[in-house]
């Protein structure tokens, strides 16, 4: 049978599921050109190779009590990049390192379309697992591997990242590497941090060969960014669950208070007469402890408390304390924000100051990356949920500049940043599949 004439000229596009298939066809003098995408092509994560991956990385900056410090701009810190590097590398992927000595591994794709990120950071707190943040690195360095070698070119190129400093512990401000990528901190700032014992972050640019690099991402658009993770609380274990479907960050702020009295002997000198920076920082912070009480949903704690000159038989002269508020709704962490200055302010007896050490605004993830997250764990028969994120990422940082997302799987009792800090392989291999399914899904739109 002839078609109508007005049908003979046009060229029909349809999309079958059966990969790397390119196949013309000619019916009734009608061109039909059928393009084959990969969108059935199921890929699954080597799970040895990566259980393989996180026992090498763990091994760097490994502790005799079994756990893992790396701590950002050490020396365990640029080797535990250097494993990651040499892995991508091995593979074909091209490698650069910015400044600041963020780490970017880059599988091209056919087209232009903005780039899908995937990654997370391999520094470590002092005391730390092998899971916090190295787990969604090396996961991410699976995708790719997996992506590559299984002979699928993607729409979009994939780029691998780790970010240093993400912690904060030895150089403030925390989440450095993703702050500077995004463009909210500047490289002065970041060379100008220093420890504890006054050595800059430019020192040990300079002193560790190796660590900045020169490159940027300046000709690559990315779009896209998405971060595996522990969970870092019991929820997930709690209720039994897979994958966390993480549609959002709460904010933060760190403030650091400063209590100003005047030192004397202890045993001499009358409690009406004293200037006591011990007793009044004490009732300041029991005051502060109940402000969760006053703010639904709020989380607050007094990390760090410090007394001068420390000793049994001297009335402190001075006593320095940490405060680190959260909440996932802006209005109400600024309440917070104002009630602890009001706090801080209505006591006479001691000079108090305080100094903002960081301030994170509250985030809300794309809707289109949340939503190729929820996808992949449907359609692997995960079980999940959707859930606000307490505790700062590097995703939060990157969401100001790109479409982010995360992924969580359970952490045995709750525990991170300890050396107790685990996840099973069944629940590593469940989070790194739902993050390479969110990748393929989102390499189609």
């Amino acid at each position: 049978m002839r078609l109508p004439l007005h049908l003979r000229s046009l060229r029909l596009v349809l999309y079958a599921y059966v990969p790397y298939a390119y196949v013309p066809y000619e019916a009734d003098e009608i061109p039909v050109t059928i393009y084959f995408t990969h969108m059935n092509l199921k890929l699954q994560i080597d799970s040895a190779r990566l259980e393989q991956h996180l026992i090498e990385l763990a091994q760097i900056g490994a502790r005799t009590d079994g756990g893992v410090c790396r701590l950002a701009f050490s020396d365990a810190d640029l080797e535990g990049r250097a494993y990651v590097e040499d892995v991508l590398s091995e593979a074909g992927l091209e490698i650069r390192i910015d400044p600041v000595g963020n780490l970017f591994a880059i599988l091209r794709g056919t087209s232009t379309l903005p780039a899908i990120m995937i990654g997370s950071h391999t520094d470590t707190v002092a005391t730390g697992g092998r899971y916090d943040g190295a787990l969604g690195v090396l996961a991410a360095v699976e995708c790719a591997l997996r992506i590559k070698e299984s002979g699928w070119v993607p729409n979009r190129s994939i780029v691998v990242a780790s970010f240093v400093n993400e912690e904060g512990v030895r150089f403030m401000p925390d989440m450095m590497g993703s702050l500077y990528h995004s463009g909210q901190i500047s490289l002065d700032a970041v060379a100008a941090a220093t420890d504890l014992n006054g050595v800059s972050i430019g020192q040990e640019l300079t002193r560790l060969q190796g660590y900045a690099g020169t490159e940027t991402l300046e000709d690559i658009d990315v779009g896209y960014f998405l971060e595996l993770h522990i969970e870092q609380g019991p929820v997930l274990e709690d209720e039994d669950l897979d994958i966390g479907v993480v549609t959002g960050v709460q904010g933060l702020s760190w403030t650091e208070v400063t209590v100003h009295g005047a030192s004397n002997h202890a045993g001499t000198t009358p409690m009406e007469r004293r200037r006591d920076a011990g007793l009044v920082s004490g009732e300041l912070m029991s005051n502060l402890r109940q402000l969760p009480n006053e703010i639904e949903g709020l989380r607050l704690t007094i990390g760090s408390v410090t007394y001068h000159p420390n000793l049994i038989n001297v009335i402190a002269s001075k006593v320095q304390f940490t405060v680190d508020i959260r909440h996932p709704d802006s209005a109400r962490l600024q309440d917070a924000e104002a009630r602890v200055k009001r706090l801080l302010t209505e006591q006479s007896v001691c000079q108090i100051t305080c100094k903002s050490l960081a301030r994170v605004e509250p985030c809300t993830f794309s809707e289109q990356v949340v939503s190729a997250v929820q996808n992949a764990s449907d359609t692997s028969g995960y079980s999940s949920k959707q859930m606000i994120s307490g505790a700062g990422h590097d995703a939060q940082i990157l969401n100001s500049k790109f479409r982010s997302g995360m992924i969580f799987i359970p952490s045995r009792g709750g525990i991170s940043h300890n050396i107790e800090e685990y996840s099973s392989l069944k629940q590593v291999v469940a989070g790194a599949n739902v993050l390479l399914g969110a990748v393929q899904h989102l390499t189609e739109k």
